[in-house]
């Protein structure tokens, strides 16, 4: 009994010390510091001496940091990013993209509501870029063909791979990636 007790003890420990990782707010300057996981304003500092708002509620513009005692605002279009407990959101043109995954294309989302009549749902909408720093386009077949014109290989691969723009969204678990990734990497790479 007492292994057992013991046992799950330490397993709550990792998931604690899993949640605190998951749990980091910050914000990404620019592209290097993305791409090297270095956060400015993190709000988890072992100082304690910056704390965030990021106004998404009413999705201003703006992120508000107060850093060593001093208040500063910092428009999102004007970053590359930033992480709110663990989920990484990039804002182009004034839209809030949540970061999904980092390959051949990388690939956001947003949850939209669709309203119809007395009906309201919310959907999810997937976007891409290929590249960081690129612009964020809705993910579909036609976007993809612009995006790689001279790979016909790959073209002909997305039509017969893919019926309708929906299913770019689908997740390979046996690759642990998107399959709009795993198809660009066997093709055009």
């Amino acid at each position: 009994m007492k292994k057992i007790l013991m046992s799950l003890a330490i397993a709550g420990l990792f998931g604690a010390t899993a949640n605190a990782q998951n749990n980091v707010s910050g914000v990404y300057l620019n592209l290097a510091d993305f791409e090297n996981g270095k956060l400015s304003y993190a709000s988890n500092s072992p100082s304690g001496s910056s704390k965030i708002q990021f106004n998404e509620f009413f999705e201003k513009p703006f992120i508000t940091v107060k850093h060593d005692g001093e208040k500063t605002q910092l428009f999102k279009d004007e970053i590359f990013a930033y992480q709110n407990k663990g989920t990484v959101v990039r804002t182009s043109n004034f839209t809030n993209y949540t970061f999904v995954e980092k390959g051949p294309v990388w690939v956001f989302y947003k949850d939209i509501t669709i309203v119809n009549g007395k009906e309201r749902r919310r959907e999810r909408k997937y976007f891409y870029s290929t590249s960081g720093d690129g612009a964020i386009l809705p993910l579909t077949i036609n976007n993809l063909k612009k995006s790689f014109p001279d790979k016909h290989l790959f073209h002909d691969l997305l039509d017969a791979q893919f019926g309708r723009d929906s299913e770019l969204s689908y997740y390979d678990s046996f690759e642990k990636k998107f399959k709009i990734n795993h198809l660009l990497e066997t093709t055009v790479l």
